[in-house]
């Protein structure tokens, strides 16, 4: 990726900053941990890098004003990056609509997967609140370069919203 695009990729720098902190507790742990585990130390190394996080961050989804259920993510950099992890054998589709998913249901731009599986791997997954702009490429998954088109921000009846939570 020449220099010229990634300086056009949502929140580049916080982005490259993630990533790092993923294969810095990707390197120093073992395979077959639980996901809480590679969770906490994912929350751990971007503490000491100096980045706001909040872990099991809860959201209501709501239904015309009213509560409809709740959700939590894994992680929450700067209020801008919603970080999911997972440990499976293999990522399904399902791990990708959740990320799909939790963006564009809580207003937040940028979504990363971020799988501690047997090979390292990450996906970015891009839900954008403006007119329809290129879309991002997945920079993490270099066997299957996945795009997300941007879809427009459901109204305020219809979305959800962070409550507060423990912030680092």
């Amino acid at each position: 990726m020449s220099g010229s695009q990634s300086g056009t990729l949502l929140h580049h720098e916080l982005s490259k900053q993630i990533i790092g902190a993923f294969y810095e507790v990707y390197n120093l742990l073992v395979r077959g941990l639980l996901e809480g585990c590679y969770q906490n130390a994912l929350y751990i190394e971007l503490c000491e890098r100096g980045l706001p996080v909040e872990r099991e961050v809860p959201f209501d989804v709501r239904y015309k004003g009213r509560v409809i259920g709740e959700y939590r993510v894994d992680l929450l950099v700067e209020r801008k990056v919603i970080v999911e992890c997972k440990t499976a054998d293999t990522l399904k589709g399902y791990d990708e609509s959740q990320l799909l998913h939790y963006p564009r249901a809580t207003g937040t731009e940028l979504g990363m997967l971020m799988y501690f599986g047997s090979k390292p791997l990450f996906r970015r997954f891009v839900h954008t609140n403006g007119p329809a702009a290129p879309p991002e490429v997945d920079e993490g998954d270099t066997a299957n370069s996945g795009r997300l088109t941007p879809t427009p921000r459901e109204s305020a009846g219809q979305t959800a919203s962070f409550r507060p939570a423990f912030r680092c």
